[in-house]
């Protein structure tokens, strides 16, 4: 396992996706600092360092960056073991299949938590004198790195399970891409809902001409079971957490650790499993 290890992570200081994806979350942190900073000085209300720093885990709140740049990272690194042979390969040389799977678990793991730390580092050099220092310190923002770790995590779990059993890297990027945009929409969609008020003003016009306005029940506002189930959702799923870290709105941070584990558990036994069975042509 040592030597997999060793080969895999050479192979990642010398991959181009690699190095393109840490480019793109520097490119992004310089880019957004400039919008905040921008759209601070037009509206006059100043910009909270804490916010920029966490969207190191998704575009404030609303697009899950880290997400759709591991999608393609993911399936190319490892797809590109399948398509030049390498795989067959290691199998030849003695190494196990559970092994092999490990080992890109493992390293596009920590090349998610290097994408998190591209972003951070230059936050911090242009972040800092832009925005001030950080509004919430103390054991808070332990847990939101710690959430953001684990949630790179499970975002490796989930696409090394795709990537490791779909050898055509341009399909398995169209797959994970794809998997991460639905997520993304079906997360707009329940934080929506999970946000609508428990009342609303019902507007009536009269035969008089006066408007009239009622208080009434929100048929969109969701029971205490639906409500429990959504947030459930959100907790768990990857993109979920990244846009609730991002727009600091994560009111279960640690389930949310618990539940990204549990997904690198199911993942990896999953895909363990099924790519013992696989027919490597």
């Amino acid at each position: 396992m040592s030597k997999l290890l060793r080969a895999d992570f050479s192979r990642l200081r010398k991959s181009k996706v690699f190095w393109f994806s840490l480019s793109a979350m520097v490119i992004y942190a310089f880019v957004l600092a400039g919008l905040l900073a921008y759209s601070g000085k037009i509206s006059g209300a100043p910009v909270e360092y804490d916010r920029y720093f966490l969207s190191a885990y998704g575009m404030m709140g609303f697009v899950p960056i880290p997400g759709l740049i591991m999608a393609a990272f993911c399936s190319v690194f490892i797809g590109t073991d399948f398509s030049d042979g390498t795989i067959r390969n290691k199998l030849v040389v003695g190494h196990t299949r559970p092994n092999i799977y490990l080992s890109h678990f493992l390293v596009c793991t920590a090349a998610g938590i290097l994408m998190l730390i591209a972003f951070w580092i230059p936050s911090l050099a242009v972040g800092l004198p832009l925005f001030g220092s950080f509004q919430h310190m103390g054991s808070i923002y332990l847990w939101f790195i710690l959430d953001g770790f684990l949630m790179m995590a499970s975002y490796a779990g989930i696409l090394t399970l795709l990537s490791m059993l779909i050898q055509n890297k341009t399909t398995a990027a169209i797959v994970s891409l794809l998997l991460v945009i639905v997520s993304m929409f079906l997360v707009v969609y329940l934080l929506a809902r999970i946000e609508e008020p428990e009342f609303v003003e019902n507007y009536t016009l009269s035969v008089s001409g006066m408007i009239n306005s009622e208080t009434v029940p929100n048929p969109y506002y969701l029971t205490p079971g639906q409500r429990t189930i959504t947030q459930f959702v959100l907790d768990l799923i990857p993109t979920g957490q990244s846009m609730q870290l991002s727009g600091m709105s994560a009111p279960h941070l640690w389930q949310m650790a618990v539940y990204s584990l549990g997904i690198v558990l199911v993942t990896n036994i999953s895909g363990i499993f099924f790519f013992r069975k696989k027919d490597l042509k």
